[in-house]
């Protein structure tokens, strides 16, 4: 199985980037293969190259850095060009990354409800980090504190879970 990671930063040293890798991790862990598909890309990507992206994953997370309050502007732009239905039937997981502890869960909120209204079905656990939630290694934050590392492996496994779930025809 097969989860695509959109990650609605450029920058690949910022927590967002380190975020995206260690949920990635954790779902290469759980057995679930992962693509990232960084914000740079999906500029220069068509919206139905992305949407056969998104066709042949399981599973789709979105991560983002917090800006004003709100998901990136990134995400946003490549999120509108696709379809209503572009996640439709896959299970969704959400991410972000604020400067302090509890920024991120408000963006997390907003990219649930566009999850949703694309018709994803949203895992309960959410990963929200900060700045301080990751070790730095010459000012690139790289691995994850134990707590957000955990945090990881529950959405790994949700979305795991959600997409056999959903490999199996109704009515078995």
């Amino acid at each position: 199985m097969k989860a695509l990671v959109f990650m609605g930063s450029e920058r690949v040293n910022s927590s967002t980037a380190a975020l995206s890798r260690a949920i990635a991790g954790a779902l290469g862990a759980a057995g679930l293969e992962s693509e990232t598909v960084r914000a740079g890309e999906w500029e220069a990507a068509d919206p139905a190259g992305l949407l056969d992206r998104i066709g042949r994953a399981d599973a789709v997370v979105l991560v983002s850095p917090v800006y004003h309050g709100g998901y990136s502007a990134l995400l946003k732009a490549v999120l509108d060009r696709l379809p209503g239905d572009a996640f439709a039937d896959k299970p969704v997981a959400v991410a972000a990354t604020g400067s302090g502890p509890r920024t991120g869960n408000v963006v997390c909120d907003q990219l649930r409800t566009v999850a949703r209204a694309m018709g994803g079905w949203v895992v309960p656990t959410q990963a929200a980090g900060c700045p301080e939630d990751f070790r730095l290694v010459d000012g690139v934050p790289t691995e994850p504190s134990a707590e957000l590392a955990g945090r990881c492996a529950r959405i790994a496994g949700e979305l795991l879970r959600l997409s056999t779930a959903f490999r199996t025809p109704a009515g078995v």
